[in-house]
């Protein structure tokens, strides 16, 4: 026992139980590329339609975004503390897998009007999401787990601002999906999140005695 709890601790572990997490983030790439592909044969064809020009932005927009989740569950660094229950990770797990779901339905056809909020809010969500992970780092986690305090940048102005980018971020994408399927995951992950937070900020304030203080003047989401 003493062994398996040591291991827990070890960069090795953390890796493994990252797994699951980096086959999931890869199976939403892998999922999106025949609609890649049919927008990239479109674009040849009609390189000017700014329709599919549109489409295949946002598209590849959420690839990245999941290609960037894997490469911080490869590089972050091991949790000093980790919450304990079914309940934390049920919701960690499902907030994160509920979004990518949404990548597995069917695309619909849209106007340019919808199309271009699409992608605009696609657009929006990922660079703010690229900009609150690159103040986060290697104190990523899809878990309620602290790795790192981080309370600067993005983290001055909300207590989870890449949650706020992500829904930005899975608003876009779902217009873009079967109905009503893709707004009741969408509202599932909203859902699974806010739960998500509760968890994450009690694992953080046992860890961290100065949480209690920035928790006290930063906002939950910013202006809530």
């Amino acid at each position: 026992m003493k062994n398996w709890e040591e291991f827990r601790q070890t960069k090795a572990y953390d890796f493994i139980a990252g797994v699951p997490l980096i086959l999931w983030f890869g199976y939403s790439v892998i999922n999106l590329r025949p609609n890649l592909a049919a927008d990239a044969r479109a674009l040849l064809a009609e390189p000017g339609n700014l329709l599919f020009n549109l489409r295949f932005f946002a598209l590849s927009a959420s690839a990245a975004f999941n290609l960037l989740l894997i490469y911080l569950v490869v590089v972050r660094t091991r949790p000093v503390k980790r919450a304990s229950g079914i309940l934390p990770r049920l919701c960690g797990v499902t907030g994160t897998f509920l979004g990518v779901a949404i990548l597995s339905l069917k695309p619909v056809p849209l106007s340019l009007l919808w199309q271009s909020v699409a992608a605009f809010l696609v657009f929006a969500g990922s660079l703010g999401s690229a900009i609150v992970l690159s103040r986060l780092g290697k104190a990523f986690s899809i878990m309620p787990e602290a790795r790192l305090l981080v309370t600067g940048g993005p983290y001055a102005w909300a207590r989870h601002p890449l949650y706020v980018m992500e829904f930005i971020s899975i608003l876009g994408t779902a217009i873009q999906f079967t109905q009503p399927w893709a707004a009741l995951l969408m509202v599932g992950v909203a859902v699974f999140q806010v739960l998500r937070t509760i968890f994450e900020e009690r694992i953080l304030a046992e860890a961290y005695p100065d949480y209690a203080r920035y928790q006290a003047k930063v906002k939950r989401f910013g202006l809530i």
